[in-house]
Formats: C-alpha cells, structure tokens, sequence
C-alpha cells in the first residue's frame, strides 16, 4: 500500500466515474435482514452501511461532527444507486459516503498542518498525536466495508494508513512496522510496544473483526495492553489493507500462523508468551491458531467469538444484513453472492466441520459474549472448550459504552493472570 500525500494537499473535486460501494456485489437475493449485535451497530433499512456511532465515539471521534456527517450524506438529493439507502450516492461528490467521511479527516489534516512544529511542547505533541489519530479513523470510515474492488475505499485506506503512521510519530509509545514472509509474499503488520519493558514483553496478537483495519485497535492497546505491559501485535485481514493480495479461505489463519512461526525473530517480544485476541469474525482466526499451534499460544481470548453457528445456519445468514453478506461476499473472492452460494462457501468455516471443536483446546481460553447477540451466544461460546481454563463472561448491551469497557478490562486482567 503505497503512501500518498497529505490529506489536505489532496484536492477534493468530484468525479462521477467511480462505481458506488454498494453496487459492486451483486446481489442475487436480497435481505433487510437484522441479525447481528449491538456491538455491530445499529441496523437501519436506510442505510446499506451498518451504522455504529457508539463505537466510533469510543474510538475517539467527535459526537456532533459524526452526526453532522451522517447528515450531510442523509439529506443529499443527489441520484442514489438504490433510493431506499441514504449513503448510495453515485460518484465522488458531496453527498457520497466516502466524499463525505474523506472530507472530515481532510478537515483535521488541514488544522494539523496549521500548527507550527518546531519546538513542540509534550502538549502539543500529544495534541498531534490525537489529531492524527482522528483523521485517520475518519479516513477508515470512509473505506468501510473495505471492498478490494473499492477504487475510492482503496484510496480512503490510504489515506487512514498515512495519518495513523503520522500519529505513531507522536505517540508515547514505541511502534515498529514489521514485514513477514506468508507464502513468499511480505504483510506488513504494526507493532505496538508498552513503556517500560524491560528485554522482550508478552504481545497480544489481534485477529480483525470482518469490517475492521489493523489501525482501528489502537485505544485497546493505549488504555488497556499498554499499561499492563502489553505488546500488541496487528494484521489486516485478508482482501483488506496490507493484506489485500489474500482471499480469504476456510483455513483462515493462513496468514497469522505464518507470522506466529516468525515470532522468535522479532527482538523486543516473547515469543514465548503470545495471546491470540479474536474480535467478531476473527475469532475464527485465533481459535484456529489456539488448536493448530498450542505449543506456540499461551492463551486464547474471543471477543464474542464466531466458531460453528453463522457458518451452517442458514436461516440465520440469510438475515444478515446486506452489507454484512457483501463483505463476507468480498473477503471470499466472490463479486456475486446468492443464499445458497454463500451458504455452501461458508459451511467449510465450521471449526466444529473441521474437526477442531470435537476435542479441547490445550491453551487457557477466554470467551467474551454479549446479551442478545444473535451471532454469538452462549451455546456458540462453550464450543470452545479447554483442557486448561475455560472462562465465559457476559456482557450486559446496556449501557453498552460501559459494557465494553468492562469486558476489555476483563480481558486484560485475565492475560495477567495465565501468564
């Protein structure tokens, strides 16, 4: 992913040409579908993007300017490829989703760069740090659901990579940009490193939900890895960021346990102490490495972990909502997606068809769920079970603020203790 120049010396002109997001995977049945959580947002027929404010507040954005955006691109006139979607506005111009969302992060760029940087103050640094960090997640908004045939995404990701490696230079913490061999191509991956470690420190190893970039973990290492000591290792999934010459497969950790193999030649981890962190989607991916490499894992934590039910429960895929098929549709290498095809694709995903769920696991494991989830419950939790620890926790999804605030405390507390 090569760099490109700053935000703000981007010039922001319309262009009619490029293909709207939601019009690239062809749908053949289509879903108004609701089957998720609240940690995945907020499901509105309005929209073909599924809308997670209280998450993006949590990653630091301004309330009001994410209100006010969503406005901008609710009140467009413009033509929509689907007139029952607010954020379909065809073309890069006011109204489109990705115009709209690249425009805020130009914003902060413009105000970073009216700041005088010699001799800077720690405040000012820190100012800088945050600003950067704000842009780059508004950047990586824009990109959502990160669609590899996304030509205007493509750039956002970009864009958001760009700010966060600026933000890293501020950042009090030191971070280093490692590149591991996966089948004699590099991945680019970014690693965080706490305060104060003394020789090599334990990494947590995060394993990406389906519609998240390496970049938007960095609050869960700030206020929560860091201060324990917490290395924090992070990978795109495959079809997204540094990962995007990957399709994704049903042997899902291809890429992670490649870069687990690699571990011992990185200088400031141990490699002997390594936590695999699944969000949503990527649970697949760490339950998987807990299974296939015991010897290499300490621990095992899932953040409402997805193992065996959305992959062979038809009724429940076919209420995804369409965006969430779409991106499922994409990571797979599929530009059109029909029920039955994805259901056919996805039943290969069970780790209880592969074989794995059958025996327990040989590493410590933690399974974070949430009330209600309609993809994750408790059921889908003590599938995964070890011949260690196993320790479910539930979440209440109100307030859901504190909720996850309360489960990544948890987790952490939980890493200490195996350890």
């Amino acid at each position: 992913m090569v760099m490109t120049e700053n935000l703000s010396e981007k010039i922001f002109k319309p262009q009619y040409d490029y293909p709207e997001t939601s019009s690239l995977i062809k749908r053949i049945d289509s879903s108004n579908g609701s089957s998720t959580s609240p940690f995945d947002g907020e499901i509105d027929s309005k929209w073909y993007r599924i809308i997670n404010p209280i998450l993006w507040y949590w990653r630091g954005l301004p309330k009001l300017e994410i209100e006010a955006v969503l406005s901008q691109i609710a009140i467009s006139t413009k033509r929509h490829t689907d007139d029952k979607w607010l954020d379909t506005v065809i073309g890069y111009q006011p109204g489109n989703w990705i115009y709209e969302f690249l425009n805020q992060a130009a914003k902060w760029q413009a105000k970073i760069d009216a700041v005088d940087q010699t001799n800077l103050s720690e405040e000012a640094k820190n100012n800088l740090h945050q600003d950067y960090l704000i842009a780059s997640e508004y950047a990586s908004i824009a990109s959502y659901p990160h669609f590899k045939n996304d030509e205007l995404a493509l750039y956002a990701q970009t864009c958001a990579y760009q700010a966060y490696m600026k933000a890293l230079e501020y950042s009090p913490y030191t971070t280093k940009q490692i590149e591991f061999k996966v089948e004699n191509r590099s991945i680019k991956t970014i690693l965080h490193l706490p305060q104060n470690c003394d020789g090599v420190c334990p990494v947590v190893l995060v394993c990406n939900a389906l519609g998240n970039l390496q970049i938007d973990y960095y609050r869960y290492f700030s206020e929560y890895l860091a201060p324990q000591g917490f290395a924090m290792l992070t990978v795109d999934l495959p079809t997204v960021g540094f990962s995007r010459n990957f399709v994704l497969t049903q042997n899902s950790s291809q890429i992670h346990q490649a870069i687990i193999e690699q571990l011992a030649t990185v200088p400031w981890i141990d490699s002997n102490r390594v936590i695999v962190a699944g969000f949503r989607f990527g649970s697949h991916i760490a339950t998987r490495l807990a299974y296939l490499m015991p010897n290499k894992i300490k621990g095992l934590f899932n953040f409402t972990p997805f193992v065996h039910q959305i992959f062979v429960d038809k009724t429940l895929q076919q209420n995804l909502p369409n965006c969430y098929k779409d991106m499922l549709a994409c990571r797979l290498g599929l530009t059109s997606v029909s029920n039955q095809q994805l259901a056919a694709e996805l039943n290969y995903f069970s780790l209880k068809n592969q074989g794995l769920l059958t025996r327990s696991c040989p590493v410590p494991i933690m399974n974070i769920i949430f009330e209600d989830d309609k993809l994750s419950n408790l059921t889908e939790a003590k599938l995964i079970q070890s011949s260690k620890q196993s320790k479910i926790v539930t979440i209440a999804k109100t307030p859901l603020q504190k909720s996850l605030q309360n489960a990544l405390t948890q987790s952490v507390k939980w890493m200490e203790s195996i350890l």
